[in-house]
């Protein structure tokens, strides 16, 4: 943080100096433009004219002798999200085949790095997505359709024993954890570029909103996936009765009101936020009186049933905390 005196030029005109050294870095000579934005802050964002994505964004990801790939995916995906466009995995060593393999797995696991060079210990990526083609508004639509499709069938899976729909409903999760990193690494980009956030048509608070939106979804798409497991385990327990047609309509039920919530989250109606929270809490009591009923026969299923259930409660509360989201940037952008 600098302090420059304003001075006055002229009869009329304020002015103040640039710091040298932002000057500098920025290439700006006499004559050339810059952009001044007010911010709701009350501050100045100064930007220069042209503002291009920063190419000389690099990270260099050391990789140590019988590293395991775990650590090394985690620390890409670190890369990744803090908005580094070059990625380069280097090794003091020759670099394994495992290693290799770990990088190209990082590739399929996330949207935009492709690798571009390989040398015997060096790989290097180069992250080609745009986030005007891919922003975080649909990133969050497109997370809200996978999950709310993974839920419908891995109930669907787990009462009809599909053990083929349920693998399938686990192989969409990482569908849903890419487009998550993917609006993540946005809010990091926004924070560093606030003329991006102009570009996509997000500032910086409806891009806060978003993100953690898209980590509750995320959320939601991890307990389909716990349903799905579920049912591969229990795929040959027979499932007939009222009480398991009660739980099938308890998650129709759910992953309307998960709807419902996105809906008045996009649209920032209050009132409509409210109903979900109201129906979120009936259907947390129809739960709680539909359980006793399915635990009731007891067997080796019963462990099953409960932690189908409770992903069914938690998917209910994930709809009222985006409601509650919903609720507050409703509030926040009334005039």
């Amino acid at each position: 943080m600098e302090a420059r005196k304003v001075q006055k030029t002229g009869t009329s005109t304020i002015t103040v100096s640039l710091p040298r050294d932002w000057v500098a870095g920025n290439n700006i000579k006499p004559g050339d433009t810059v952009n001044i934005d007010p911010l709701p802050d009350g501050s100045l964002s100064i930007s220069v004219k042209f503002n291009t994505r920063r190419e000389g964004a690099r990270s260099v990801v050391e990789v140590e002798k019988g590293e395991p790939d775990e650590h090394l995916l985690r620390k890409l995906i670190g890369a990744y999200l803090a908005g580094f466009n070059i990625i380069e995995v280097r090794s003091r060593e020759r670099m394994d085949l495992r290693t290799k393999q770990a990088v190209k797995e990082f590739t399929r696991m996330v949207i935009g790095p492709e690798i571009i060079e390989e040398t015997a210990n060096s790989v290097v990526m180069h992250d080609l997505s745009d986030p005007v083609e891919l922003p975080q508004k649909k990133c969050v639509r497109r997370m809200h359709l996978i999950v709310e499709s993974m839920h419908r069938d891995a109930m669907a899976a787990y009462i009809t024993g599909d053990v083929e729909l349920a693998r399938d409903v686990i192989d969409r999760d990482q569908d849903v954890d890419r487009l998550y990193w993917m609006a993540m690494k946005q809010l990091v980009l926004i924070q560093k570029d606030r003329s991006l956030s102009e570009r996509i048509g997000v500032d910086v608070f409806e891009s806060m909103s978003l993100n953690t939106v898209g980590r509750i979804l995320e959320r939601v798409g991890d307990h389909a996936v716990r349903i799905a497991r579920q049912a591969i385990d229990l795929a040959d327990e027979p499932k007939e009765g009222k009480e398991w047609d009660d739980m099938r309509g308890l998650s129709g039920r759910s992953v309307e009101v998960l709807a419902e919530s996105i809906s008045s989250f996009f649209l920032h109606d209050i009132s409509a936020a409210n109903l979900v929270i109201d129906r979120s809490r009936e259907l947390a009591e129809e739960g709680g009186r539909l359980m006793p009923r399915l635990l009731g026969g007891g067997g080796r299923g019963t462990m099953s049933r409960t932690a189908v259930m409770d992903s069914l409660n938690r998917t209910n509360m994930y709809a009222s905390d985006i409601a509650e989201v919903a609720i507050n940037d409703g509030m926040r952008l009334r005039p």
